[in-house]
């Protein structure tokens, strides 16, 4: 009974009336199998949304990382994994991902994007111009966000999560996640939790204007008071669709300056378009039908691919939102938003 109340789950078969029991199993394979969850579901890691890219083993001078996610506005972080039953878990897991993160720095934005191809990660294209010059930016300013990954958050290692918080940049994000692992006959149980978010958030909201967009910042950087309409005029078309059927928030904001803004009709799960802002200023706008490796490509995104003269079987390239009928292609992008997200309906 002590494994019941460590890990606080217990189960039995619906509608009978015999004793609660353990799950089959309450912990993790090996480090791998961790590895791979995070890997095929990285939103788990704080401040990662959906559509990120990853890479597990991932090379580097220093050996490799255990995943490499890439965010959507060209954030990066690094993930270390280590169990409970490893001894060695604390100093390890952070003297590893500080060398993997250092080593990347050093090696510079040309031989990490060579690395990623060479071991065939996800096509870096799907983040578009903006999030891409944001990458090699990051990497070159050294502006990585580190996890660390582990099956039971303890007091020591939210110690040293707080101190690396203390002594890092403010734009960089020290986090660790706990994912508490079970499974039972072919049903598996996953707890989330994790520590460090707000302690990350709080310090880069203390040295200065947000590292992330607000709708603010993003029309106060518009170059024309005619983008900055269009713009307004999206932001409030998204706010007053009172009707919902998902549980997103209507707006995802990416990092600044390179990241975009994800628009979510309706707080469905995967936004049909981003905007951002180019080099000089203007409002453009991506489809997003190779963002998501669930509905990539899907057949709803083609109406919006049309609209804007593109192929949603392609690769998506970065329009402005000047050029194009506002009225009608927010029409498309929520029928767009409805088809892609049939599941979530």
């Amino acid at each position: 009974m002590a494994r019941n109340a460590e890990h606080g789950l217990l189960v039995r078969h619906l509608g009978t009336a015999e004793s609660w029991d353990s799950p089959e199993m309450a912990t993790y394979d090996n480090e791998d199998h961790l590895q791979r969850i995070i890997a095929s579901d990285p939103h788990y890691v704080p401040g990662v949304p959906e559509g990120s890219l990853t890479m597990r083993e991932l090379s580097t001078t220093a050996g490799p990382a255990d995943v490499c996610i890439i965010s959507p506005d060209g954030a990066i972080t690094i993930v270390e994994c280590k169990l409970a039953s490893n001894s060695e878990r604390r100093r390890m897991v952070i003297g590893q991902v500080l060398d993997y993160a250092s080593a990347i720095w050093v090696d510079g934005a040309k031989s990490f994007r060579e690395q990623w191809n060479r071991q065939q990660g996800g096509d870096l294209n799907r983040l578009g111009e903006t999030a891409l010059e944001q990458l090699d930016t990051n990497i070159t300013e050294g502006r990585i966000d580190l996890c660390l990954a582990v099956d039971r958050i303890d007091n020591d290692l939210k110690r040293l999560v707080e101190f690396l918080n203390r002594i890092t940049r403010d734009e960089v994000a020290v986090t660790a996640l706990q994912l508490t692992y079970a499974r039972h006959g072919d049903i598996e149980f996953l707890m989330p939790s994790t520590y460090g978010g707000e302690i990350a958030a709080a310090k880069a909201r203390g040295s200065g204007p947000s590292a992330s967009w607000t709708t603010e910042s993003f029309l106060e950087a518009l170059g024309s008071e005619s983008d900055r309409g269009l713009a307004e005029k999206l932001f409030d078309l998204i706010e007053g669709l009172h009707e919902r059927r998902g549980t997103h928030a209507n707006l995802w904001f990416g990092n600044r300056p390179g990241g975009g803004i994800f628009l979510y009709p309706y707080g469905l799960r995967f936004a049909p378009i981003q905007l951002w802002i180019n080099k000089t200023a203007q409002l453009m706008a991506y489809g997003t039908w190779n963002q998501y490796e669930v509905v990539r490509q899907h057949p709803g995104f083609a109406e919006l691919a049309n609209l804007i003269g593109q192929d949603h079987q392609s690769t998506a390239k970065g329009f402005a939102v000047a050029d194009t009928d506002l009225d009608e292609l927010w029409q498309v992008v929520l029928r767009c938003a409805v088809s892609i997200n049939g599941s979530d309906d």
